[in-house]
């Protein structure tokens, strides 16, 4: 909920108008939850190197089509997201998410940024060892998510 909230800051910060939806394993969001939409942020832990089952499950039922399947990618429910920006902690260490092959970090990159529009640019900001910091740390790392994105949707609004 921090990494929410800091990512929701920095967007009112800016002027940005954006809509939030929560993946709950009761109820997803609506089908057309990125239509039409230019810069998806997604703010989800990482666990055992997976997205939560919620998101995943989303994933699966909405993008699957165009993941595993021979769907055009002219009907890709992305094509239209210019930035992708995935949000993210980590129990483990970046050295540990390196010799595992950094499954997540590869799936946005590789996999969703391709359903995205043509060259469309991918940020991954990621906290690792969250267990093992301090509350300093941890409050350190929302103030950098939060400038961040700021820098972000502000040179998205100077290249429109």
């Amino acid at each position: 909920m921090a990494l929410l909230e800091a990512v929701t800051t920095a967007l009112d910060r800016t002027g940005t108008d954006h809509v939030v939806h929560r993946f709950y394993p009761d109820g997803a969001p609506p089908h057309d939850l990125v239509s039409e939409c230019r810069h998806l942020i997604v703010v989800a832990p990482t666990w055992w190197g997976a997205m939560p089952s919620p998101v995943l499950a989303w994933i699966q039922e909405r993008l699957g089509p165009w993941i595993d399947d021979d769907a055009r990618y002219e009907d890709s429910p992305v094509r239209t997201v210019q930035r992708l920006t995935v949000v993210t902690s980590h129990g483990s260490s970046k050295l540990q998410n390196v010799m595992q092959g950094e499954p997540g970090l590869q799936f946005w990159k590789r996999t969703m940024l391709g359903l995205c529009a043509p060259g469309a640019d991918f940020d991954w900001i990621s906290l690792y060892k969250i267990d093992r910091l301090d509350r300093e740390a941890r409050l350190a790392f929302l103030t950098t998510v939060e400038r961040r994105l700021v820098d972000i949707v502000t040179t998205m609004a100077d290249t429109s």
